[in-house]
């Protein structure tokens, strides 16, 4: 099951965007309310979404500028596998945004959290603009 997020657009460069996604550390300031348990380091993070379960995530892959791929970290138990991947579009004065997870779970789940987790996914965007435009 894909999910993607709505495409923001931040008047921000993308590398500066970048730069902020590609450590976990920072992260914590785009989460919302319904995210407890939050711990993290530049490369690692784990949390609980309220309702949902407890997830951990590793940067897998970094394209300077362009893609962030994070996976699940096998380190914490979590019923499904997943990627969560960051794209970044440079545009002449700003740049595109848009978080995308990709989901293995059956159709049953699917239908339970596609709302939930297409509610996180833009409010992750919508915190990224407003955090990026603002400092």
């Amino acid at each position: 099951m894909k999910i993607e997020s709505k495409v923001v657009d931040i008047t921000k460069s993308a590398e500066e965007i970048f730069e902020f996604l590609a450590d976990f550390t920072r992260f914590s300031l785009l989460l919302p309310d319904k995210v407890e348990n939050w711990t993290a380091t530049k490369e690692r993070c784990s949390f609980t979404i309220k309702g949902l379960t407890d997830f951990g995530m590793k940067i897998t892959d970094l394209k300077p500028h362009n893609t962030i791929i994070i996976s699940n970290d096998e380190d914490v138990q979590m019923p499904v596998k997943f990627t969560f991947t960051w794209h970044l579009t440079p545009q002449t004065s700003s740049c595109q945004v848009q978080a995308c997870f990709d989901l293995n779970v059956n159709p049953m789940m699917a239908m339970m959290i596609k709302k939930p987790f297409g509610e996180f996914v833009n409010a992750l965007v919508d915190k990224l603009k407003e955090k990026m435009e603002n400092s």
